[in-house]
């Protein structure tokens, strides 16, 4: 039998806004997450700054004394072309930073700079920045002297 009505085709919906929806969901739950994640690491650097044990008096001269004598054996090997300018920078920026750590107990040898900038140790800050280049370029140059007695200043001068 026929008929003359018409059935309307069924209702759809666009799937555009269904789209545009669930990539702002997607990137808002993102954005939280990346800036959570961010403020525990500063809030993590910050208890590790404030809470740093005092040490004995009498260990900090044996300190100073034994990383003085690292900055010396380096030196020895550099100057005797055991060791390249690269791997002499790289040692150097390892022992500074074992001393802050044996100093502060902050695990510095295992901060960027920029993480080290945090720190509020702008002393650290300045050396480590010195040694970046000769340590990373393809080339390394630097004034190899000057950084070592740099290396032993701070050492020296550390309280």
């Amino acid at each position: 039998m026929q008929t003359s009505i018409n059935l309307q085709e069924p209702f759809t919906y666009s799937i555009i806004p269904l789209i545009i929806t669930l990539c702002l969901t997607i990137t808002i739950t993102c954005y939280l997450i990346y800036t959570r994640k961010k403020k525990e690491k500063v809030k993590v650097l910050e208890n590790e700054i404030k809470v740093i044990p005092e040490k004995n008096i009498k260990d900090i001269p044996v300190i100073k004394s034994k990383y003085l004598n690292q900055l010396n054996s380096i030196e020895y090997k550099y100057n005797n072309e055991m060791i390249e300018l690269r791997k002499a920078y790289q040692l150097i920026s390892e022992t500074i930073r074992l001393f802050v750590f044996e100093i502060t107990d902050i695990t510095t040898q295992n901060y960027s700079l920029s993480e080290i900038k945090k720190l509020n140790i702008p002393i650290l800050y300045e050396l480590i920045k010195e040694y970046y280049e000769p340590e990373f370029a393809s080339k390394s140059i630097g004034d190899f002297n000057n950084s070592i007695n740099k290396a032993r200043r701070v050492i020296n001068e550390w309280n």
